[in-house]
């Protein structure tokens, strides 16, 4: 399978979740792909321009996929000559447009504004005016981020409609829970999970179904089991308000799974001061569910989990039988450090 260079214009709401993602649903889809550079905001690998679609059709923390073009040092000389170079041929008698971010400060002394208006005259220079900027319905979008002094320019072939996320936030289902994640976090753990189309898909902490909902977007089958019976319900009232049809909703306990095999797993347990664990310690609660889910995740299946990063999860995976993925640390309020293990099986 040919691989071509192209690069993900990432967002910088933590630093490796968003390149994680990636990975995560490149790995679930079976698409091959070798990483060459990454920088905050931006994810470069060769990979088949096919999977651009794949990604921004499932990401979360990602907003655009893009052909690479140009990639050089940040600095003015780099980038315009650099740019002179490129055979922009297949811009002639089109409409297109250039446009810049700067992400985290980088390269302060370049102007982005400069250098959209100067890229678009060495493209139209060089068509000797057989192409024009569109500032309001160019037929090409040419994005370049700015990133730890590096520039990389690419023509975007995939956006991710960010809104629709915005869209589903908790407050506007018919059920929500102070306890609830929004709709970019969810999808993110579901994405880790490496779960894909056709997977049994379980929350066995699922509250008011932001995971399943998630899940069931990108054609998952999901199952849900919580403790609490209210929490069951408002889960199917949600699910039915966005017309997905859950395999089961459960009412039970996640240290005891009524469930023989599933395919992936990505959860939030219950823990802070609006969530209940019925009684038990999180620790002890999270030890009986690793025992527990052990024998119920298919081998080579994963699982995306979270907890306070004063609890030991990676310990607890592993003395499970887990094979640890990859961590990350996602801080919340000043008084909550999120922990995400992801572990395969």
């Amino acid at each position: 399978m040919h691989l071509d260079n192209i690069f993900f214009s990432l967002s910088c709401e933590h630093p490796t979740l968003p390149r994680a993602e990636v990975s995560a649903i490149l790995e679930a889809e079976n698409i091959p792909f070798k990483v060459k550079f990454s920088t905050p905001g931006v994810y470069r690998i060769e990979a088949p321009l096919s999977s651009i679609s794949v990604i921004v059709k499932r990401a979360s923390m990602v907003f655009s996929g893009c052909r690479e073009i140009v990639f050089c040092k940040g600095n003015y000389n780099s980038i315009f000559n650099t740019c002179k170079s490129v055979d922009w041929s297949f811009l002639r008698g089109r409409r297109f447009l250039v446009r810049v971010r700067r992400v985290m400060g980088s390269c302060s002394g370049v102007s982005t504004i400069l250098l959209e208006r100067k890229i678009g005259s060495i493209i139209y220079n060089s068509l000797n005016g057989e192409a024009s900027v569109d500032l309001h319905n160019p037929e090409f979008l040419l994005q370049g981020v700015l990133s730890e002094g590096f520039f990389i320019l690419g023509l975007v072939l995939g956006r991710v409609k960010r809104g629709k996320f915005n869209a589903r936030r908790p407050k506007f289902r018919p059920f929500h829970h102070p306890s609830s994640l929004d709709p970019f976090i969810c999808r993110l753990f579901v994405n880790l999970s490496r779960a894909r189309m056709g997977s049994l898909f379980l929350d066995p902490f699922c509250g008011s179904g932001g995971f399943l909902i998630e899940a069931a977007m990108i054609g998952c089958k999901v199952i849900g089991l919580d403790v609490d019976k209210a929490m069951i319900k408002g889960c199917k009232l949600n699910m039915k308000y966005y017309g997905l049809n859950p395999l089961s909703l459960v009412k039970g306990d996640a240290r005891h799974l009524p469930f023989r095999k599933v395919n992936c797993i990505a959860t939030d347990p219950p823990y802070g001061r609006s969530a209940s664990t019925k009684g038990l310690s999180l620790k002890e609660l999270l030890a009986d569910f690793f025992s527990e889910v052990s024998t119920v995740l298919v081998r080579g299946g994963h699982i995306c989990i979270a907890s306070p990063s004063n609890i030991d999860l990676t310990s607890m995976g592993l003395n499970s039988g887990f094979t640890l993925v990859e961590t990350h640390m996602m801080h919340v309020h000043k008084s909550l450090t999120r922990i995400i293990c992801v572990f395969k099986r």
